[in-house]
């Protein structure tokens, strides 16, 4: 029995782990770096007649994109996930081959096999792949339908915490902790720092929108389409956003989704009622309409790379009675990352400054330090912890504080390499 880390280690993007028995394999994510309309970056190439599963813990590319690329031969792996992250999974994926289709070695009828090869699984249910091999699903707090994975092989509990948040969000509860695994993989992406209070930053985010909306601005946010756009959404209500609140591009068909799942989000009715207030823009006509009001315009992408609210931004960038509110990290190079940090936009094919008033909340969906020191104080007795999907020098300095303080073996694995267990 061996793990193979296929992608995503030391690195965020393209997640993937494989759980190698003898010539079977299973998969634990099988992700794509978000490409952008630029060729994406994929996990190590799996023979999918090796494939006895694959698990996809949620819905974001990163853990799911390459899932489709198992598909090209006659043969079908099945595919384990909740039922909310399936649906998800479908939605971004559809979106990711429009965007990105002719640089992706798989197309439309490989992600319609993958769905048709769909096992949907509720949390804390045992599905037995082998006689020997039963997987498990937990909440991980991440998004709606977000789980941690833990395989039980041959007396052997390895536990995938995946992405994780260990605090109650408007979606989604504090995540479950598997205390008696043996091996554990935990993500580490934010292993250098905590997060503020997020009640705090959500009063602060809305307080920020009712001033620049009455002194006459409009307020772009732009989220991702998937948790950050309904979690925003709720925020504005629940904390009394005065204007009028604008939904918009792929927000709006998660936003459905989530809603006829209702056992999978925490606070169903209160987005159920913050999408019934909510003006969900149908037209060019509308759009117009609203950004030149007093209003909150939730509008992915989140890094301002495509989607509407890169449409929204030429709008506002020019006027210093609107603003740009980020509510998540901005990746450098993105254009996202340039508005917050260098407040500049390329425009007409030059570098303008951005006249519109700038601000970032933090209402991240994972866990910072000091949560990922608390999740490994409830772990019983485990033989070895691997960090992954997260960066340099971060990561590394995390785990050589992390083997300090617990005595445990902590391993921060490279792309390619091989662990017996």
């Amino acid at each position: 029995m061996e793990l193979i880390f296929l992608g995503g280690a030391r690195k965020i993007g393209n997640s993937s782990i494989g759980l190698s028995l003898g010539n079977d394999i299973l998969l634990l994510d099988y992700g794509a770096s978000p490409s952008h309309g630029n060729p994406p970056e994929l996990p190590i190439k799996v023979d999918p007649m090796r494939v006895i599963g694959v698990v996809i813990t949620h819905a974001h590319v990163d853990h799911s994109g390459a899932v489709p690329w198992l598909f090209k031969t006659a043969y079908n792996p099945p595919v384990i996930a909740t039922p909310l992250t399936l649906e998800l999974s479908d939605l971004l994926l559809r979106d990711e081959l429009k965007l990105s289709g002719k640089y992706l070695p798989f197309g439309f009828p490989e992600l319609q096999r993958m769905m048709s090869s769909g096992i949907p699984i509720r949390y804390n249910s045992q599905l037995a792949l082998r006689d020997n091999v039963v997987i498990t699903l937990h909440n991980a707090g991440h998004i709606p339908g977000s789980a941690s994975v833990v395989v039980e092989v041959d007396g052997k509990k390895i536990w995938y915490t995946s992405d994780i948040n260990t605090i109650d969000c408007w979606l989604t509860t504090a995540a479950d902790i598997v205390h008696d695994a043996d091996i554990v993989i935990m993500e580490a992406t934010y292993s250098y720092k905590d997060h503020p209070d997020r009640k705090t930053q959500e009063r602060a985010l809305v307080e920020t929108a009712n001033k620049v909306s009455s002194e006459g601005g409009a307020c772009l946010i732009p989220a991702f389409s998937i948790a950050r756009s309904q979690e925003v959404l709720i925020t504005l209500i629940a904390h009394d956003f005065a204007g009028p609140i604008v939904l918009d591009g792929m927000s709006q068909a998660a936003t459905n989704i989530m809603l006829s799942h209702p056992d999978f989000i925490n606070n169903w009715y209160a987005l159920k009622r913050a999408s019934e207030r909510a003006k969900w823009m149908r037209s060019k006509k509308e759009r117009k309409k609203y950004v030149k009001m007093p209003s909150a315009i939730i509008a992915p992408a989140g890094m301002l790379l495509g989607g509407w609210s890169k449409w929204y931004l030429k709008k506002v960038f020019g006027n210093e009675k609107n603003a740009i509110l980020f509510v998540s990290y901005q990746v450098p190079g993105t254009l996202g990352y340039k508005v917050l940090h260098e407040r500049v936009i390329s425009h007409d094919g030059k570098e303008v400054p951005v006249s519109a008033f700038v601000d970032y909340f933090d209402l991240s969906s994972h866990v910072g330090k000091t949560q990922l020191k608390q999740i490994a104080s409830q772990l019983e007795s485990p033989e070895k912890i691997f960090l992954v999907h997260g960066e340099e020098p971060h990561i590394s300095q995390f785990a050589e504080e992390f083997r300090e303080e617990t005595g445990i073996d902590v391993v921060v694995p490279n792309v390619g390499e091989v662990y017996k267990l």
